[in-house]
């Protein structure tokens, strides 16, 4: 990709990228040099994706900002053995995005699964004993709770996240906090990937939208991927 795009593209990406770290633009620099087009199709690593004619520069920041885990991680085989709620996802995106009609829709979901992802990576995280501790009170002990209960559970009995610990952690109940305990987990392209389609996931979900979209199969199959190797090395710490 020629420079000049490439600076446009990155000044569009940073304008919205709420958690951004220091070395991101270095890995997206590096990463956007991977892609091209040609007039009608988008060029990612001698693969032709056909996006139509247009101008340039949206067509290859629509292509990108869509499919930012290929470009950042590269194209990997997908996950069959997600959780029942990630597998279900999963296999309607991919019908979705089969249907070439919905893009914004399409891109929303695969970063969905994303998202999803790390909610379910703190449940595993956690196992089935939950320890809340607070200072001057008992430990409660609770069992068998996932990430979303748990934060219910919080919730509905006024234990603010400033209070307490879980499991001899804080309890990171925000999204850039939820990113902030994954990356422990995660290997600087992953934790860029993560944080970087969240973002995107959050303007698309309040129609913010402002490109034309691109997704590819490729992206969702790259995105369980991410999502499984990250519950691998949950496993394997604990």
């Amino acid at each position: 990709m020629e420079i000049e795009y490439k600076n446009e593209i990155l000044k569009e990406v940073f304008d919205f990228f709420q958690y951004s770290k220091r070395d991101d633009k270095i890995l997206l620099s590096k990463a956007l040099d991977n892609i091209d087009y040609n007039g009608s199709s988008i060029i990612f690593k001698n693969i032709n994706y056909n996006v139509g004619e247009g101008n340039k520069e949206s067509k290859l920041l629509g292509f990108f900002l869509a499919n930012i885990p290929i470009v950042v991680n590269g194209i990997e085989m997908g996950r069959e053995d997600l959780t029942l709620k990630l597998m279900k996802l999963k296999n309607d995106t991919s019908e979705l995005i089969k249907t070439n009609k919905f893009n914004e829709l399409s891109t929303l979901e695969i970063y969905l699964l994303l998202e999803m992802g790390l909610r379910c990576s703190y449940s595993k995280w956690l196992g089935k004993k939950v320890i809340i501790s607070r200072y001057g009170y008992e430990d409660i002990v609770l069992y068998n709770r996932d990430y979303r209960k748990l934060k219910l559970y919080l919730r509905l009995n006024k234990m603010s996240h400033y209070d307490i610990k879980v499991n001899n952690e804080i309890f990171p109940s925000s999204q850039n906090s939820l990113l902030s305990w994954a990356d422990r987990f995660l290997d600087k392209y992953s934790s860029l990937i993560f944080r970087l389609t969240l973002n995107v996931r959050n303007l698309l979900a309040h129609g913010e939208n402002e490109w034309d979209l691109y997704p590819q199969i490729e992206s969702l199959e790259t995105s369980s991927f991410l999502v499984g190797k990250l519950m691998d090395r949950i496993n394997f710490k604990n």
